[in-house]
């Protein structure tokens, strides 16, 4: 009887088996939206931004609803986050192009030049980190959101460390390993498992609460 009864309360609506089940769907439905919605290309950094949006208003905080949030963020940040997007990606092409010449350099200029371009690349993916993050809690300029970026991405250097290593680590196993379709869902919980880390260092630089705001960032 006892067993029943503790069997009927994990498999409850409001038992915490249902609540766990809930959140992975709703992180599924979260990464098939982000996945369609990067196909543009040029959308990928709203997308970004409107993913980590939604995971921490809607999957931690259990604020409105997953696409409600994702929306909304999306409409709102649709413009910033292009631009972000495209601006960074032709840098990154440009560094990327640039290093494959300096590969072909014979002597210490090329080794220089190689290391210099790599180094970049690596700098600009670090600030992507916090980039997209920022834009989704912040109200500035673009140009003091790079900023900031860029100071949260030293600043929590340990952070920045583990979220590139783990991002360029999770890469090479579904590119080689891993079956195409955890596409649908690594993404997202991915992201979920980031936002312990990127929440920490957004926390940092938020103004203190006064207690009157329904604010869901300052649970």
């Amino acid at each position: 009887m006892a067993d029943q009864k503790k069997h009927e309360k994990i498999l409850s609506p409001d038992g915490k088996f249902m609540y766990i089940l809930t959140k992975a769907g709703q992180i599924i439905i979260l990464n098939l939206v982000w996945l369609l919605t990067c196909i543009p290309i040029f959308t990928i950094g709203t997308a970004i931004t409107s993913l980590y949006y939604a995971m921490m208003k809607n999957i931690r905080r259990n604020r409105s609803y997953p696409l409600v949030e994702y929306f909304a963020s999306f409409k709102r940040t649709f413009v910033r986050g292009s631009i972000f997007t495209v601006v960074s990606g032709i840098w990154l092409l440009l560094l990327y192009h640039l290093q494959t010449i300096a590969v072909t350099v014979q002597g210490e200029n090329g080794i220089f030049l190689n290391k210099l371009y790599v180094a970049l690349m690596v700098v600009t993916a670090a600030i992507l980190i916090y980039l997209f993050p920022v834009l989704s809690r912040f109200t500035m300029s673009m140009t003091d959101m790079v900023k900031l970026a860029f100071v949260m991405a030293v600043r929590f250097i340990g952070y920045t460390i583990l979220i590139l290593a783990g991002t360029a680590l999770l890469f090479w196993l579904s590119f080689f390993y891993l079956p195409i379709p955890v596409i649908l869902f690594l993404p997202g919980t991915w992201c979920y498992v980031c936002t312990f880390m990127i929440e920490k260092a957004l926390r940092k630089y938020m103004p203190a609460s006064d207690g009157n705001e329904d604010a869901w960032y300052y649970e």
